[in-house]
Order: structure tokens, then sequence, then C-alpha cells
């Protein structure tokens, strides 16, 4: 995986974070703003053999290859039904999170995982920077930089080109 920085991703206790908020299957997510490159309508991807079962593949993003990720299985394990795509920047180049709806930039008052995030069983918990809600509904701020395999970015290749 991509260098973890949890000790800087982790907001203390009460902060308000201000984050694009969307549904990864059952869960409501958000990722910090200033992560975010831009929302689109999923583009289309080609497969890519012998990776994690999140990774869908490879989408051309603004003329470069990229690692697209679909959040649901990535958090869950369980497919997720992709609407749209929300590109972030990661540990090393921008990658595609298939995600479901995107329900807007919102401010959220999150929490440090310690507590809150052991209700999430079968979620990854590396992946979670805080906890937070959506009305009466948990919210997970996510590590988005931790969320590609090292052998997706190497099929990537330094040229920005695809490996084959």
């Amino acid at each position: 995986m991509a260098g973890q920085r949890s000790d800087l991703l982790t907001p203390a206790r009460g902060v308000a974070v201000v984050a694009l908020v969307f549904r990864a299957g059952p869960l409501y997510c958000a990722l910090p703003l200033d992560e975010v490159v831009e929302t689109m309508r999923p583009l289309v991807t080609r497969p890519l053999a012998g990776t994690a079962p999140y990774v869908l593949g490879l989408a051309i993003l603004r003329g470069a290859p990229s690692p697209v990720i679909d959040v649901t299985r990535l958090l869950t394990g369980a497919e997720g039904e992709i609407e749209r795509y929300v590109t972030v920047r990661a540990g090393r180049g921008t990658i595609a999170l298939g995600t479901g709806p995107v329900l807007g930039v919102q401010e959220i008052e999150v929490e440090p995982p310690e507590g809150p995030s052991a209700l999430f069983s079968g979620v990854s918990k590396s992946l979670i920077a805080a906890v937070g809600t959506v009305g009466d509904e948990p919210l997970l701020l996510l590590h988005s930089i931790s969320a590609v395999p090292d052998e997706v970015w190497e099929a990537v290749g330094d040229d920005g080109e695809a490996g084959s």
C-alpha cells in the first residue's frame, strides 16, 4: 500500500471538516474536500488482472490511465452499485473511486475512530480517518491514499502508460 500518514490524517476530537459526502452501498462516506479533484459519470474501465477484488481496473482520466476502486467492495467486501466516479489525489497519483450517489459538499463534525469505528464490523479500520453522522446515520471520513495497492500503481507505470 502507499505510505500512510495516519497521525496527520486523523482529525482531533470534535473537529469540523469540509468534505464530499457520498454513499458506498449501505454506508455514508466522506472525503476531505482538499483531496477531491472532481466527480463524474463512470467512464469506460478496463479490467486489470491480478489485482485485489475492489480494483475495478483502469480508466483514462484527463488523458492518463488511473486506477478505479469500488469503494463499497473496499470497505465491506460486497460489490457496490457504481453511480459516480470521485477522483482524488492519492499517494502516487490520481485515482477514481467508484461510489453510489454523491450527496454534495458538507461541513461534518467528526471524532477520531477509536471508539465509534468499532461499530463498523467488516470495514477496514485503516481506511477510516474519523467518524461522524449524517442525520441519524453514521458516516466514515476516509483516508484515500491507502486505497491503492502498489501492484496497481506498477501496472499504471511511471511513464503514465498502462503496463501490460
